[in-house]
């Protein structure tokens, strides 16, 4: 069961420095790793559609509507680093594409995201986004190995200031695990159908 501690002493392993007993126990090493761990582990989630930081809820309407534009507006939740797809009650038809039944229509719900909230005409909103997971244990084990990478070599180059060492993990972490972890990940699950713009089709 890895933690974030785990995850940032991997990485200062890495690179032959001293370990941490937690990322904030004050010491020189840790405060880099506060630095340094949670914005890379925050773009790395939002980079991708993993999986594991999935999740699906329905929006509670906020009192007050939007100032113009929609009818309503929706809070996202706090721990919301990417919304990858929405459904409302109020969709906008469009045909379906070439290849497909033509007499049939498929939703294409309109919104905005603005300000940490969610803009729609929809009197009801439901959200699949990117979940901020800061427990470690609940990341895939290649995920970990990405992150545990990339901090040390960001690490590599704040501690020992080795900036070759940096430049080999940072090439390690984005041309060999990273395309592994976005693999498997990608395998698991059924494939979405891609939807093609009629006018595409016309062409």
């Amino acid at each position: 069961m890895p933690s974030e501690t785990d995850c940032c002493n991997d990485a200062l392993g890495q690179i032959g420095a001293a370990k941490i007993t937690a990322i904030d126990d004050e010491s020189i090493n840790a405060n880099h790793c506060l630095v340094f761990y949670p914005p890379l582990r925050d773009s790395l989630l939002r980079s991708h559609h993993w999986n594991f930081s999935i999740t699906r809820v329905q929006l509670a309407q906020d009192v007050a509507p939007p100032v113009t534009g929609f009818a309503y507006a929706y809070t996202l939740p706090p721990d919301c680093l990417k919304v990858i797809e929405y459904a409302g009650s109020n969709p906008v038809l469009s045909g379906e594409p070439y290849g497909l039944i033509t007499d049939q229509y498929r939703p294409i719900p309109y919104y905005k995201i603005e300000g940490g909230k969610l803009l729609s005409n929809d009197g009801v909103a439901y959200i699949v986004y990117i979940r901020q997971v800061t427990n470690a244990d609940e990341w895939d084990a290649l995920f970990y190995q990405v992150i545990a990478t990339w901090l040390a070599s960001k690490l590599a180059a704040a501690i020992p200031k080795d900036m070759k060492k940096s430049a080999e993990l940072l090439n390690v972490a984005v041309n060999v695990l990273l395309p592994q972890a976005l693999a498997v990940d990608g395998q698991e699950g059924a494939q979405d159908r891609f939807i093609v713009d009629d006018l595409i089709w016309g062409r």
